[in-house]
């Protein structure tokens, strides 16, 4: 893994931890939020800092360059997250118009 993208990682796990933080003194995010973008910008900074477990990972799953890897860990790590927003956004939505439901027929009396 080249020095740039070591250096990438870690300034990329840094702006997340910061944002992070920013984020939580003001209450704009939730801490179990919060955790799941502080691990993965802590996964970054194994990555960067033991550049080793990146290419055994890649060695093992038959990568050609731990940088592939690497991509294709945070696509996937961002996906399964995005997934896992959406069903929690689509439960939000099934309650949200339930509620409604339920103050409209409140309200039509």
């Amino acid at each position: 893994m080249s020095i740039s993208l070591r250096f990438v990682l870690i300034v990329c796990a840094a702006l997340v931890f910061f944002i992070i933080m920013k984020k939580l003194k003001k209450s704009q995010i939730q801490v179990m939020d919060s955790i799941f973008w502080l691990v993965f910008a802590f996964s970054f900074l194994v990555f960067a800092v033991f550049p080793g477990i990146a290419y055994w990972l890649a060695d093992i799953l038959g990568f050609e360059a731990p940088s592939n890897f690497v991509f294709l860990y945070t696509i996937g790590i961002l996906m399964v997250h995005d997934f896992s927003t959406t069903a929690q956004l689509a439960e939000l939505r099934r309650k949200l118009n339930s509620l409604v439901s339920e103050v409209a027929l409140r309200d039509r009396d």
